[in-house]
């Protein structure tokens, strides 16, 4: 895992140096093993190593062809690295070094762009071919790594996360709006868009060239459905049963220590008790939070599989003062507002496991590949009755979880007013549905929202970019495309959160649920086979049968490393919401409105949503020196808050305050 960065001048102006440095060291977290750069007239390449592949100095990047005429830098794992090896040596292909960067390298050579589609794994890579003059990079099919890019009308920088693009002054840092109103609406920006305006990303599964100043995008994956109903379910189990286990079993090839994040939930437990098969002994890491219920602590189940797979467990617990001290960096690193307080509990974890190893498995992806979410169900089937969401008050379906995430949300007059509406249209359609168990209102009638703000849209409202994924499903089964959905839409940005909460502390994080031989082979499995019975993810359970306790297995209840958040910001929180949420800068920001603000009362998911958005702009926009300063403390290296080079970092622009 890496850090990449790159600058292009289309009339061969010599690249500034220092900035491409800046640039480069601002990523140091994402590499802190080893640093190199590329600058040959217009072009400049840098890159921030993490060594997990080929520990020795062989793999140094930017790396280059024999000849010197084609350069790479690469951030991610290439798994099918070694089987493409054995090919390309065939071909008469010969290696300098044991590292996936190299065998992408001479893939490209040999195979141009059409070598995506050998590609088995995650990343996110630039290549420049002096021979044609061209820039070629890719993010991968899921978007498990990042590439961020800004293009003028003379140039081009790209990087692997926001805030080193923000090294140059040049680039305005105006926070895009139609972002913000994503998020506000969603959680996270949709598309290509991110916070600050003019910056885009590349979407998951897509391509960028750009030769001479001329831009182009493309799709280069997408998922298709393609029932098979002549196989038995006992083929199906068998199937999914293998390929989950040579995909764990190439996941697991490394040559730095790796481990396995174990919240004690069926998926997790599934890939560390594959993972026990190739590493022994295997290091298994969970959290615990200091809150009160067995809700907040799931570690008995994590213990019971780690016993039971034979692996070592290490657990810790974890306070709410350390949300406190911890959200600005953490927003720092994520480059823009938290979608959920999960993001702190993922970063604890792999805190925990950076301790001991550099490589850890998760389990993402199961509840968006094999149904395990109750919205899946409740949109598909207009049930939640198969899951047991004792417990779970924030996350109930239904009626009345809805009714008081309402009332939270938008007050006495908001909550009527969803009445009124449901009553004049008595049967909402499937969309409608999809929406409400998913997103706040829209910006136009969210009352925490600022008159202002809502009029500087223009109109713009984000359902219809956040709905398109659904009603475009490539399938006409229901809960195929509510698993579509959260495959195109939610799950960018869950994997954006693991990105940047792992590298934070220099943790490469891998997810073998999201091989894509596995993503592509459930979509040729019919829906009543995924969830036979009405059971979540019941072919993952079938297939993960003889590897995990009945116990576990069996689990109806799961809430991935769940935080007492309520109960921290309804107590030792509560000082820091009001204290930047009643603040004269954020009342006077012209995001929220003051008076919803000033009345007190709202609850802890509206406060989590405004608090995230006013330090976001205290950090990224004003560049506020106290709230920077407490983004970045000192640390040791690699580690999060480490004090990076950033050349932003310390400054506070003239009239910050009326920023944004």
């Amino acid at each position: 895992m890496c850090g990449i960065v790159g600058i292009l001048h289309a009339d061969g102006r010599p690249v500034d140096r220092d900035l491409l440095v800046r640039m480069r060291d601002c990523l140091a977290h994402r590499g802190p093993d080893d640093q190199g750069l590329f600058v040959d007239g217009g072009v400049g390449l840098g890159h921030r190593r993490l060594s997990i592949v080929d520990l020795s100095d062989a793999g140094h990047q930017p790396m280059s062809n024999r000849d010197g005429t084609v350069w790479i830098v690469f951030n991610g794992e290439i798994f099918n690295y070694v089987e493409l090896a054995e090919e390309l040596r065939r071909r008469g292909q010969k290696f300098r070094s044991r590292s996936d960067t190299e065998v992408l390298l001479h893939l490209y050579e040999q195979e141009g762009e059409g070598c995506l589609r050998r590609l088995n794994g995650m990343f996110g890579f630039a290549i420049w071919d002096s021979r044609s003059r061209c820039l070629f990079a890719a993010r991968d099919r899921l978007g498990i790594k990042p590439f961020y890019y800004y293009a003028s009308r003379d140039r081009l920088l790209f990087a692997s996360e926001l805030k080193a693009i923000l090294e140059d002054e040049s680039v305005p840092r105006r926070p895009d709006r139609h972002a913000l109103a994503d998020y506000l609406f969603a959680g996270m920006a949709h598309g290509s868009r991110t916070v600050i305006e003019g910056i885009r990303q590349l979407a998951p599964g897509e391509a960028l060239t750009w030769r001479d100043g001329r831009l182009e995008t493309r799709s280069w994956w997408d998922l298709s459905f393609n029932y098979d109903r002549r196989r038995s379910e006992e083929a199906w189990v068998r199937e999914v049963a293998e390929l989950l286990d040579d995909a764990v079993r190439i996941h697991c090839r490394s040559d730095a220590p790796l481990g396995c994040h174990l919240s004690g939930g069926l998926d997790s437990s599934t890939v560390a008790s594959l993972a026990a098969r190739y590493v022994n002994p295997l290091k298994t890491f969970s959290i615990r939070f200091d809150g009160r219920g067995e809700y907040y602590d799931e570690t008995p189940h994590a213990k019971a599989v780690a016993s039971h797979v034979g692996a070592t467990y290490i657990e810790e617990l974890v306070r709410a003062r350390e949300l406190e001290e911890l959200l600005p960096s953490l927003i720092w690193h994520m480059d823009g507002p938290l979608q959920n307080p999960g993001g702190f509990s993922y970063f604890t974890v792999s805190r925990l496991a950076s301790r001991h190893v550099k490589v850890s498995l998760t389990g993402h992806g199961g509840d968006e590949l094999f149904a395990g979410y109750p919205a899946q169900f409740q949109a598909a089937f207009g049930s939640t009755d198969m899951f047991d969401l004792s417990g779970r008050a924030a996350q109930l379906p239904g009626v009345g979880r809805r009714l008081r995430a309402v009332w939270r949300r938008e007050g006495m007059a908001g909550l009527a007013r969803r009445l009124a509406g449901r009553l004049e249209r008595s049967v909402p359609t499937f969309e409608d549905l999809w929406a409400s168990l998913h997103c706040a209102a829209p910006p136009d009638r969210n009352p925490l929202l600022h008159p202002d703000f809502v009029r500087s849209l223009d109109g713009y409202s984000p359902r219809e970019e956040y709905l398109r994924p659904l009603s475009g499903a490539p399938t006409e089964e229901r809960l195929d495309q509510c698993l579509y959905h959260d495959l195109r839409s939610y799950l960018p940005g869950l994997l954006h959160l693991e990105d940047r909460v792992s590298m934070a502390v220099s943790l490469e994080s891998r997810v073998p649920l999201l091989d894509y031989r596995l993503v592509e082979l459930l979509a040729t499995v019919p829906p009543e086979v995924k969830v036979r019975g009405g059971v979540p993810k019941h072919l993952l359970r079938e297939a993960a049968r003889a590897l995990l306790p009945e116990s576990v297995r069996e689990r109806r209840d799961k809430t991935p490393f769940a935080i007492p958040v309520r109960e921290w910001f309804e107590g030792e929180l509560r000082r820091l919401v009001d204290e930047v949420l009643l603040s004269e800068r954020c009342l006077g920001r012209g995001i929220f409105d003051p008076d919803h603000l000033r009345e007190g009362g709202l609850g802890w998911e509206t406060s989590w949503i405004a608090l995230n958005v006013e330090l976001w702009f205290r950090i990224f926009v004003d560049r506020e020196r106290i709230w920077v300063e407490r983004a970045q403390p000192q640390g040791p290296p690699g580690r999060l808050g480490q004090r990076e080079s950033c050349g932003w970092s310390g400054r506070e622009r003239d009239g910050a305050r009326g920023a944004g």
